[in-house]
């Protein structure tokens, strides 16, 4: 991830400009990662609300990515797209138990809230050292430790703690570099923008 040396400073915002890739205009996490809307399509259309993700990306090369995505489900039938929701086998069984649980009401409520804990249950390393900082309200990720994590864990910790407080953690230069991000991953974490975007109905399909 890149390393900001002038955080909390005088200077952070000049750091940033600095970091920018030449021709590149970052939209701020809020503008397309955090953005929520009022209406759940229904019923939902995964590609297209890809298609509305993917108009609104700037960077060509996180947008190649996304199209990959588009082309691949455009080529599946409809359960094999639902199977594409998800990580794999384990994260659907895993987050179903957790909807089922009656213990969450706010994923039904709180965009950022579902986006969060379906990206942290789907990896079980991470989801072990989170459920216990989440509560019916709130998910303390100061309170989340996840020493000893992998690489795709440590990407999907802190996306999905971008998603919930709407801070920037990774940039969308480093979404699109399939040597930090594998395709799967991205997958995973552009969907969990899609549920930050339009609530827990977007994966309700594939559940």
């Amino acid at each position: 991830m890149i390393t900001r040396f002038m955080r909390d400073t005088p200077l952070a915002a000049i750091e940033i400009e600095m970091q920018l890739i030449p021709g590149f205009t970052p939209r701020a996490c809020g503008t397309f990662r955090c953005q929520q809307r009022n209406v759940n399509p229904n019923p939902i259309q995964y590609e297209e609300l890809l298609g509305l993700f993917l108009k609104e990306i700037e960077l060509q090369a996180f947008a190649l990515r996304v199209q990959r995505i588009i082309e691949a489900a455009s080529n599946l039938g409809e359960s094999e797209v639902n199977q594409m929701l998800f990580r794999n086998a384990e994260h659907k069984k895993r987050f179903q138990s957790i909807c089922k649980s009656g213990l969450f009401p706010k994923l039904n409520e709180s965009y950022g809230y579902v986006a969060a804990i379906f990206l942290l249950s789907a990896d079980a390393f991470v989801w072990s050292k989170a459920k216990n900082c989440i509560d019916s309200q709130l998910i303390h990720f100061e309170a989340i430790r996840i020493h000893g994590v992998d690489l795709d864990g440590y990407v999907i910790f802190h996306m999905a703690k971008e998603l919930y407080s709407g801070k920037e953690h990774i940039t969308v230069s480093e979404l699109s570099d399939p040597e930090l991000i594998n395709d799967k991953l991205l997958r995973l974490i552009v969907n969990a923008f899609l549920v930050r975007r339009y609530g827990i109905n977007v994966i309700k399909g594939g559940m």
